[in-house]
């Protein structure tokens, strides 16, 4: 249910948005920075080094999300409150991105899990 939500605010479209951007930067700066975003390898281990990424990640961008309603909230300008707004808005969506992610990555586990009991 809970990915339906997601699904439904355009949260799936605005992770492919912020992978293409991030790439875009990795290229221009010539260098690679992505392994928080990407499964390396389909081991125990790979899956829950992303996950634990995916749990670091939305801590931060939760720390951008409150910055950004705080500063809509005391900012006396107009043009203030909208950047703020524009910040939350993104850290917003970068959480949500993260909590699609871990439902994913957790389904994931629980796959392996049951595939690794079946085949005992």
């Amino acid at each position: 249910m809970e990915q339906k939500i997601y699904r439904f605010l355009g949260v799936n479209q605005y992770r492919k948005f912020v992978i293409k951007v991030k790439k875009l930067y990795d290229k221009w700066r010539g260098k690679q920075d992505t392994d928080n975003y990407f499964l390396k390898d389909y081991s125990k281990e790979g899956i829950i080094f992303l996950k634990n990424q995916f749990i670091k990640n939305a801590k931060i961008h939760s720390l951008g999300v409150f910055a950004g309603l705080l500063a809509m909230l005391v900012a006396d300008y107009l043009w203030v409150q909208i950047i703020a707004f524009l910040i939350f808005l993104h850290n917003l969506y970068c959480v949500m991105i993260q909590r699609y992610n871990l439902i994913r990555i957790n389904a994931l586990l629980q796959k392996k899990k049951s595939h690794r009991q079946k085949s005992m």
